[in-house]
């Protein structure tokens, strides 16, 4: 992975309550990137060009709006490999960022730590 996926400077607000590691940001990047990448084997799978919001696994699990966009759309198209990409796809893996994160979060204090690290993804 040559780019980061995830805007750092978010990761933070994301967390209320929480701090943050400095290798959050990347652990986050590279489980958004399995996504995308499993994303495009599913839409190949279907014979489609096109990765969709609905190609990415458990994107239909966060159905809520967030504030915060942890995605860069930029580096979807990237990370995606030479693939087409829908515009409701940055929506659901930012979505997606937002579950993780949260989940990530609710360990970190059930550990009874205040500090979200990458091992609690």
């Amino acid at each position: 992975m040559a780019d980061i996926l995830v805007v750092k400077a978010k990761i933070k607000d994301a967390c209320p309550g929480c701090n943050v590691a400095g290798d959050l940001a990347e652990a986050l990047s590279k489980k958004v990137e399995a996504a995308i990448s499993d994303a495009v084997s599913r839409a190949e799978a279907n014979q489609r060009k096109t990765v969709m919001a609905k190609d990415v696994p458990f994107g239909f699990a966060c159905a809520s709006k967030h504030g915060e966009n942890l995605i860069v759309k930029a580096k979807i198209k990237e990370a995606a490999k030479g693939a087409n990409v829908a515009g409701d796809l940055a929506e659901t893996l930012n979505c997606y960022a937002h579950c993780l994160l949260k989940a990530a979060c609710e360990r970190a204090e059930g550990n009874q730590r205040k500090t979200v690290m990458a091992k609690d993804l």
